[in-house]
């Protein structure tokens, strides 16, 4: 991807990260940039556009959501389709593409961006940001500084794990992120492995693994154990409207279960009631209190992803046969002791159901957790510099950072800072379904036609 040089420092617009929120909000801007605006893209990965779900090497993870419902744009559904159609002939809407194939789609769309004055790319590290003479100035990690009207933070899942246990001191047997490709390399082939957590993140590392030749035994543990469901074709049935049960927690899941109840005994399928609520879900968090929504993440919040978040049939397929032939063990419970034992590491396991204590001896333990969203402490920049200043306030229920129905940050004292906003994960803490493509690039092309609006930069 060509690098463009930045002539000048004053922008419009700076957007803070190049990951797929990023990309989608600067093709959509490119859009609708009349002449003369420009928006800053800042980010210094090596392959920007990709973001960390996209930067997989692994054919064996794929899109967790068919080509069908993965374009960038919203007001053309088959764009990716399209796109795919020409390099994988057999592909179709019901296609579950490779994510790193993924990734090269918007690598794509991120270089037709670049075409023009329009976009610009700063390959560069955002270090802070403050506000001086109007603008916003972003310093980089190089010594130079960004100024813009507008900010968006566009970061994704920028925090790591959290680190259960202080697991990371059994290092080097530890990985504390997931994603790279050194998590699942430089493993003898019968190495035993343990997987920290049993969600999406942990069937993806099991079939990497698998994908490098590794053939030992795999251990996950989780609280409950439970691994995700999978798509399958279904007859949909949409929701006009909320039933009156969804004003909470509780009565939204007697709802969902009498629902599915009535749905199978029709010979539907129950994936046609969770979908059926999609639309509806930023309607039904706003309609709860912050108590409500505690007690939904606490109780509830597991079941719904495990039903909501679902793998693709062939992984599906992949993951039964390592269970299958004993490849792959799991493991309901907590952990209790991580330590080093010789050459590997043993961890111990309170089983849910029992008293009983299982003890683990892995080669590499591998924290498939996910994404932590706490920004209460977190040192990263510039987030922790904007904490500081109170530029924005991390959501009680250490989901994201707040921000109003338009993405506007929300500051420590409650009011909203007009010109800093944000797109994708951030967002979570207000519409709670805020990471899948068919939600964000709704953000994009709305969040983009607000920017579109500000005006040309005065150098005079």
């Amino acid at each position: 991807m060509t690098d463009h040089t930045v002539s000048e420092h004053t922008f419009d617009v700076a957007v803070i990260g190049a990951g797929a929120s990023g990309t989608l909000l600067a093709s959509q801007y490119h859009k609708r940039a009349v002449p003369g605006a420009r928006l800053a893209l800042i980010d210094a990965a090596a392959r920007p556009g990709r973001g960390v779900a996209y930067e997989t090497p692994f054919l064996a993870n794929v899109l967790n959501v068919p080509a069908g419902n993965m374009s960038a744009f919203p007001d053309d559904k088959l764009h990716f389709v399209r796109w795919l159609a020409k390099r994988l002939p057999y592909a179709d809407e019901s296609t579950f593409a490779p994510r790193t194939v993924y990734g090269d789609y918007l690598e794509e769309i991120l270089a037709e961006s670049l075409q023009g004055d329009s976009v610009q790319l700063v390959k560069a590290r955002a270090t802070g940001l403050y506000l001086q003479g109007g603008f916003w100035i972003v310093p980089l990690h190089d010594g130079r500084t960004i100024a813009a009207r507008a900010i968006v933070l566009a970061i994704g899942n920028a925090l790591i794990p959290a680190d259960p246990l202080n697991v990371s001191r059994i290092t080097p047997y530890y990985r504390g992120t997931p994603w790279g490709a050194d998590a699942v390399r430089g493993l003898a082939d019968d190495a035993s492995v343990l997987l920290i957590g049993t969600g999406l993140t942990t069937v993806d590392v099991a079939l990497s693994l698998r994908e490098t030749g590794h053939r030992g035994p795999m251990y996950a543990v989780s609280r409950h154990g439970k691994l995700y469901q999978h798509h399958r074709p279904y007859t949909p049935k949409p929701l006009d409207a909320l039933p009156s049960e969804f004003l909470s927690p509780r009565g939204a899941f007697r709802w969902v279960r009498s629902a599915i109840g009535t749905q199978q005994a029709a010979g539907g399928d129950w994936r046609a009631v969770i979908d059926s609520l999609r639309p509806h879900i930023p309607q039904i968090w706003h309609g709860w209190t912050l108590r409500q929504r505690a007690s939904f993440l606490r109780h509830i919040r597991n079941l719904w992803d495990i039903h909501r978040h679902r793998m693709a049939p062939e992984v599906f397929t992949q993951l039964t046969g390592l269970l299958d032939d004993g490849t792959l063990t799991i493991y309901a419970g907590r952990l209790l002791t991580a330590e080093t034992d010789g050459l590997q590491a043993r961890v111990t396991i309170r089983a849910a159901h029992s008293e009983d204590v299982i003890s683990v001896l892995a080669d590499r333990v591998i924290n498939c957790t996910g994404p932590s969203r706490n920004y209460t402490t977190t040192d990263i920049p510039p987030i922790a510099g904007m904490r500081e200043q109170g530029l924005l306030r991390p959501d009680p229920l250490k989901l994201g950072i707040e921000s109003d129905a338009e993405g506007r940050l929300i500051a420590a004292d409650g009011s909203i800072v007009h010109d800093i906003y944000t797109i994708g994960p951030l967002r979570i803490p207000s519409l709670f379904e805020s990471i899948a493509m068919p939600e964000i690039r709704v953000q994009a092309e709305k969040l983009a036609t607000v920017l579109a609006a500000v005006s040309p930069r005065d150098d005079g």
